[in-house]
């Protein structure tokens, strides 16, 4: 008997470390690296990074140069902005700024947004006038004096597959907007959807800014007709309602829905008269696969 417990305990060992042996590993993966040249006061961008919402943007680089740069992180926007006005560089509003160094691992992140940034080198020795290079600009490769000029290499990352990589990947969730709206409260009730949950205990988060108190629920679509029907009595139609916020002005709350609960509807109405023009924002998101969702769907 106590061979054969060895043995059992020697079979589930084996087959917890062939299963460990089977998981995919990650790491940062080196890409092919870039060379351009740059002189003093020019500003380069170097590297652009479009998310989708629900990623968080994780830059990583390596950079070397001959002349010290220093390196940082602004909004597309504003990088489009001094593309053009260069008399605006000086005013960028950097992240991760890190000054003065010919050789740096350079790494920055940011939350999940919609927001576009670009990695900016800039040469810091002083010239007459900003120059701008790369992202919606021209590199400058050559045709600069060598003795100005500065040698810049950098050699991006990017998080990969290292070892066992023709495993198939667990399927990612996100919170994924639905719906985002500005609009001037009106002493009509706003309805959005419907939003059909694809599976029980579906998660939905709703974020409200309102410039007066607002009521906010999640309620089907035949809540909604009745709302339509009898405005007066929308106190007591959406006391009915399971998720549900009052007098709220700047808050975000989540509610849970089933299958069977069907179709439902986002609606908002002001709890007070509206005599001057006031805005509200809302912003409507749910839990949805975003990667690797066909193994999910199977």
């Amino acid at each position: 008997m106590r061979v054969m417990r060895l043995l059992k305990l020697l079979f589930f060992s084996l087959i917890a470390v062939c299963a460990s042996a089977q998981q995919k590993t990650y790491d940062w993966v080196a890409q092919n690296p870039d060379s351009f040249r740059i002189g003093p006061g020019f500003h380069s961008g170097i590297a652009v990074y479009n998310p989708h919402g629900w990623e968080a943007i994780h830059v990583r680089l390596d950079i070397a140069a001959r002349q010290p740069v220093s390196v940082g992180v602004v909004r597309q926007e504003d990088w489009n902005n001094a593309v053009h006005n260069p008399e605006q560089l000086e005013k960028l509003d950097y992240a991760c700024l890190t000054e003065g160094v010919t050789s740096i691992n350079y790494s920055c992140n940011f939350y999940a947004s919609y927001t576009s940034r670009v990695v900016v080198v800039r040469d810091t020795r002083q010239s007459e006038r900003p120059v701008v290079t790369g992202v919606a600009a021209p590199f400058v490769r050559y045709g600069l004096n060598e003795f100005f000029a500065n040698d810049v290499r950098v050699t991006p990352y990017h998080w990969g597959c290292t070892s066992n990589c023709d495993l198939p990947d667990p399927p990612q969730f996100a919170w994924v907007n639905l719906r985002r709206e500005k609009y001037e409260i009106t002493p009509a009730f706003k309805s959005y959807g419907p939003f059909t949950p694809e599976r029980d205990d579906d998660k939905m988060r709703i974020s409200v800014k309102a410039q007066t108190p607002m009521t906010v629920a999640v309620v089907s679509c035949s809540m909604a007709d009745e709302l339509y029907a009898h405005r007066d009595q929308a106190h007591e139609i959406l006391s009915r309602s399971t998720c549900k916020q009052y007098g709220i002005q700047s808050s975000t709350f989540d509610c849970t829905l089933q299958k069977s609960d069907g179709a439902m509807q986002v609606v908002l109405l002001p709890e007070v008269e509206i005599k001057k023009k006031k805005k509200a924002e809302i912003t409507i998101s749910t839990v949805q696969c975003v990667a690797n969702c066909v193994e999910q769907k199977q």
